[in-house]
């Protein structure tokens, strides 16, 4: 499928050819009700090659000029994967990337010193289900002891969800295979082909399965009520992390990001499916425009409306990483206060306030 201009899918070894531009934005600053036009700094944002709706936010910031607006000339880098990802950001490869907030906290648990700026995701926005040709009479979790899940790849939400919805019946990890399908339209084929007999997997991807009836859904985290349900609360999804020495010796720039995000996040909240059409790439929508709206609607409440990460999601998601068993001997609220910061979304906020 072919890719947006906007974005780039670079190799690790050309990557490193990129001249590391700085980042502070610049200090002009623009008067209440009004934004500032600088002269651009580039700045590269690292994710998932994945091809759902999880960094739309970032696509529409950048098609409608937001980061432009805030001096920021951003380009979107495609990477192999989640660890990827984060791997980018912390070799400085990558000023900022765009993941989980699970993966977040889970590295500072392990050391390392990232911190989420801006939520994007008030869910993970993935679901688990089974093939309906191959798992007909499903009952329960224990019914997939010995089969095969596709997940986008190791440690991903869909990997997490699939993951606890087994614990339910006590199924082990090693007693499914797993098999790793980061596309949306790999994960898609494989479900069709036999090659999986379940699917923990992003939109559209999903609700396209479900729409031929080829899909039956059993574990749904797209919706804050399915997540409510899945993890016992509101598990934040996808967010912008930077290196945590970033938000003191980059802090402009970083606010800048988040100013970005934040009007994304807000013209998301009222977007009509026009808006959609005209602004995200038609390469984005897998050749189905009917298919990626269906999709955009289903999701639009996991938007978060202000880019804001709350104690609730910080609590659920401490809970889930003790689940999978990290985190038992450490100190909750440092490690929690260590991996987010709402000082900059709180100033997006109060700016959007005033326009």
């Amino acid at each position: 499928m072919a890719r947006p201009s906007h974005v780039l899918s670079i190799p690790l070894q050309r990557r490193g050819m990129l001249r590391a531009l700085g980042v502070a934005a610049c200090a002009t600053v623009a008067s209440p009700g009004r934004w500032a036009r600088p002269a651009p700094n580039r700045v590269r944002v690292a994710l998932e090659r994945e091809g759902s709706l999880a960094h739309l936010p970032l696509i529409v910031a950048q098609r409608l000029g937001y980061f432009r607006q805030e001096g920021l000339d951003v380009v979107l880098i495609e990477l192999a994967g989640a660890a990827a990802v984060f791997e980018a950001v912390q070799a400085g490869r990558a000023e900022a990337g765009s993941g989980p907030y699970l993966g977040v906290l889970q590295r500072q648990l392990r050391g390392e010193a990232v911190q989420t700026i801006v939520l994007q995701g008030r869910v993970p926005q993935v679901a688990l289900g089974v093939s309906v040709r191959l798992l007909p009479a499903y009952r329960g979790p224990g019914d997939l002891r010995g089969r095969r899940i596709g997940v986008p790849a190791p440690g991903t939400m869909g990997h997490v969800l699939a993951r606890l919805w087994l614990a339910r019946e006590a199924v082990a990890p090693d007693e499914v295979e797993w098999v790793s399908l980061a596309p949306v339209n790999s994960a898609v084929l494989a479900l069709r082909s036999g090659e999986v007999d379940a699917l923990s997997h992003l939109e559209p991807g999903m609700t396209q399965l479900e729409q031929k009836g080829e899909l039956r859904t059993i574990a749904d985290a797209r919706t804050l009520k399915g997540a409510q349900q899945v993890f016992g609360g509101p598990l934040p999804g996808t967010c912008l992390f930077v290196p945590q020495a970033s938000v003191t010796r980059q802090g402009a720039a970083c606010q800048a990001l988040v100013n970005g995000v934040a009007r994304a996040l807000a013209w998301l909240q009222t977007a009509q499916p026009q808006d959609i059409i005209s602004t995200v790439p038609e390469a984005s929508m897998m050749g189905d425009r009917a298919l990626y709206l269906a999709s955009f609607y289903r999701l639009r409440e996991s938007y978060s409306p202000d880019g804001l990460l709350g104690e609730a999601g910080g609590r659920t998601a401490w809970n889930v990483v003790t689940l999978l068993g990290e985190g038992r001997e450490a100190r909750a609220e440092e490690v929690l206060a260590r991996s987010y910061t709402n000082e900059f979304a709180e100033r997006a906020r109060t700016r959007l306030s005033k326009t």
